[in-house]
């Protein structure tokens, strides 16, 4: 098949076939609607749709003979408030453009509905006068973007339209896909037009992000990238879209471990600054994927069980067990997720999911039993090394210099939560201490290593005063996060505190270090 299409059809364009196949009109639309009967219509589409819906556009054209855009604008409440045009004789009855009031549709090769549609290479070579003034009446009055037209020479009517267009008062805006801009269109974007290309990951991404940005810019807020995520993700998690949900979920982690992946492949694995400046680039890139986190947790934690597989997907990334080198800069990150995403679900008092994440459990190394979450290895000798460094420069050495580094990072970047995630790290770090000693991991050493008790000054922390004083949010915590009773909570944290004391205070040798279970 490969040779016999090579041989007859490799320089055949979409136009040839189609006339070679389906002679007549009827054949074409007979074929066309029989291709397109019960497709429903794309993300793109109901994008488009919520740009008319948010008084963006107004005009929509198009060389497409589906009605997937009518069927969208249908879904978003317009029903009955748009029109659609195929040809000069409905641009002679009816209104003229500028008193459109909602939208119009030019389906400039006709529809699979009605009248004659456009396939041929005859057919593409001119409008008639009437369809080409109103065309290049549009374009020259408004601001245009081009979105998923490749601007084949062969669509000639389109593009002859696009070439007399006079005045350039406003943009012609051309999105380009994989850096994919021909020759003919180059020319007519930057010389004809002096208008712009817009690179894009896709057509349904380029219409979400400015839908977002248009949100934010209503309400007078900065236009930060964390800031569009944050909006674009409440509004997907609150539509109910369950498949598109799911499925930006999975997309998100697999952007955010491809995006790790590069980042092992630039740093050098024999310097201690690479490494460190990879974990910048990482803790930058992960807001995104931390605001979806943030808006499941608050509105629909059902999906929560999408999210916890990207802790695995990430500590898979050390494939050596090692500590050192790129093994250490994954298994930091491990830790800094484990932090953060425990600190967002404390926030939210999320602690039947706090639950979920610390039960689970993997094979061993060894392959010999399953290993707990908080087993996992999360050391970095050139986070060690870097403090070693700076240490030497600065003489200040952190007593622990994975939480130091990371809550340093959270207080000098700009995060996106209205919430002190630090705060929030702190506290939960501590109870994963107390996870395991309610839950021993069975393990040389059972416990988690709370290093954020250097934090504690010598003070009882307030998340274990408030179990300790606030029955109702004591018995939440002891039911959900630990699966017992209040009663035994109390008690297990008094085991906690004498642990704390032989265990973890004694490691550090400072007197800076204090008991957070004091109250017990």
């Amino acid at each position: 098949m490969e040779t016999y299409y090579e041989e007859n059809f490799e320089d055949s364009t979409y136009s040839d076939i189609i006339e070679s196949l389906f002679p007549s009109t009827e054949e074409q639309r007979a074929f066309l609607e029989n291709f397109f009967e019960n497709k429903a219509p794309g993300k793109a589409h109901k994008l488009i749709a919520e740009w008319v819906k948010a008084e963006l556009i107004r005009f929509i054209i198009t060389t497409n003979f589906d009605s997937s855009i009518e069927h969208s604008l249908d879904d978003v409440g317009l029903r009955g408030k748009y029109s659609v045009i195929t040809d000069g004789a409905q641009v002679l009855t009816s209104k003229p453009w500028h008193l459109v009031e909602n939208c119009r549709i030019y389906k400039v090769h006709g529809t699979i509905e009605q009248g004659e549609i456009k396939n041929t290479q005859k057919n593409l070579e001119k409008f008639d006068n009437d369809l080409e003034n109103e065309f290049l009446d549009i374009i020259e009055r408004h601001g245009v973007i081009v979105l998923g037209y490749a601007g084949n020479k062969e669509d000639k009517a389109v593009m002859d339209c696009f070439n007399k267009r006079r005045f350039k008062g406003y943009t012609l805006y051309w999105t380009v896909h994989d850096n994919q801009i021909k020759d003919n269109v180059k020319e007519l974007v930057e010389e004809r037009q002096d208008g712009r290309f817009i690179h894009i990951e896709s057509a349904s991404d380029f219409l979400e992000d400015v839908l977002n940005r248009v949100e934010i810019a209503r309400k007078g807020t900065e236009q930060t990238s964390e800031a569009v995520a944050q909006v674009r993700f409440k509004n997907l998690i609150t539509s109910g879209s369950d498949v598109e949900i799911r499925q930006t979920i999975d997309e998100e982690r697999r952007k955010l471990k491809k995006y790790f992946e590069t980042i092992l492949d630039e740093v050098d694995e024999e310097d201690y600054k690479s490494l460190w400046d990879g974990y910048l680039k990482l803790f930058n890139y992960s807001f995104n994927f931390l605001s979806l986190v943030d808006q499941i947790i608050k509105y629909q934690n059902k999906y929560w069980e999408n999210i916890l597989p990207v802790f695995e997907e990430i500590q898979s990334l050390n494939k050596n067990r090692s500590q050192h080198g790129k093994e250490g800069l994954v298994n930091y990150y491990f830790f800094t997720l484990l932090e953060m995403i425990g600190g967002i679900l404390l926030e939210n008092k999320a602690f039947q999911l706090l639950h979920s994440l610390l039960a689970v459990k993997k094979l061993n190394y060894t392959k010999d039993g399953m290993e707990p979450i908080l087993d996992w290895d999360t050391y970095a000798h050139f986070i060690e090394v870097k403090n070693d460094e700076e240490a030497k420069e600065t003489g200040q050495n952190w007593i622990v210099p994975r939480m130091h580094y990371l809550c340093q990072l959270i207080e000098s970047q700009e995060i996106p939560f209205e919430y002190d995630l630090r705060g929030r790290i702190v506290d939960v770090d501590l109870l994963y201490f107390v996870y395991p000693v309610i839950h021993p991991m069975g393990r040389y050493s059972y416990y988690w290593s709370p290093e954020s008790s250097i934090y504690s000054r010598g003070d009882s922390s307030e998340l274990f005063k408030k179990i300790k004083y606030d029955g109702t949010f004591g018995t939440a915590v002891a039911n959900e996060l630990f699966n017992i009773s209040y009663e035994e909570l109390v008690e297990k944290l008094g085991e906690a505190k004498e642990s704390f004391n032989t265990n973890v205070i004694g490691s550090f040798h400072t007197p800076w270090v204090g008991n957070p279970f004091e109250d017990f």
